[in-house]
């Protein structure tokens, strides 16, 4: 594999770098999504056939899958759970990407899809979504702010998107996009639906799945 990267450094010096960049934004971030701000060309780069089989290799060797999927707009790393263990999350973190798969599902099923697969809805009507589950499981509740910064974390990610502010409504567009059925699959959906509905719930039992591979460990379950 190194002396594909060779020949390829050789062969074209400009094309290399920019394999570098799509390796390096998905180290970094996980997922590209064509609609984020200079992720377009990244995703045309990862689209050529040798590019994209060569980005394959050098994941598989770190034991994660390279997911392409141009027709949502997307692609990314996830956890090979054949040679590697889930990563851990945060879980709070959890339980919005739990609840961004259930609102995209509802939308999805509404007919309310936009392009590339995306539901859009507002960072308030998420939010006392939000507080719903959380009274269900038993935690404590965040702060809106809180919550916001939370969203903000999965929106590095690319698995959100959130707009500018509308003052007269005091609210936030929140565009949730088609990645997240990907990222919070039926495996882990149900497995976290089986934890909520337990009445010794405990932070402890989540061990959910395709965290950041750069995350930080900070209130882990």
């Amino acid at each position: 594999m190194l002396s594909e990267f060779q020949a390829l450094e050789a062969r074209d010096p400009r094309r290399m770098q920019r394999v570098r960049q799509v390796i390096s934004h998905l180290l970094r971030n996980q997922f590209i999504h064509v609609e984020d701000r200079g992720s377009s060309g990244l995703l045309d780069t990862l689209l050529k056939s040798d590019i994209e089989r060569l980005a394959s290799d050098y994941f598989d060797v770190a034991g994660y899958r390279l997911i392409v999927r141009e027709s949502e707009g997307w692609a990314g790393i996830l956890p090979d759970t054949e040679q590697i263990s889930h990563p851990r999350m945060r879980i709070d973190e959890t339980l919005v990407l739990l609840l961004f798969r259930r609102l995209w599902e509802e939308g999805v099923q509404e007919g309310d899809v936009e392009r590339y697969g995306s539901v859009l809805v507002t960072l308030n009507a998420a939010y006392d979504a939000y507080q719903d589950m959380v009274a269900r499981a038993r935690r404590p509740t965040l702060s809106i702010a809180e919550f916001k910064a939370l969203v903000a974390t999965l929106e590095r990610r690319a698995i959100v998107r959130l707009g500018e502010l509308d003052d007269e409504l005091e609210d936030i567009p929140l565009t949730i996009r088609a990645l997240v059925a990907t990222v919070a699959g039926d495996e882990f959906l149900a497995h976290l639906e089986e934890l909520l509905a337990r009445p010794d719930f405990q932070d402890s039992d989540i061990e959910p799945v395709n965290k950041n591979t750069d995350a930080d460990d900070e209130d882990e379950a």
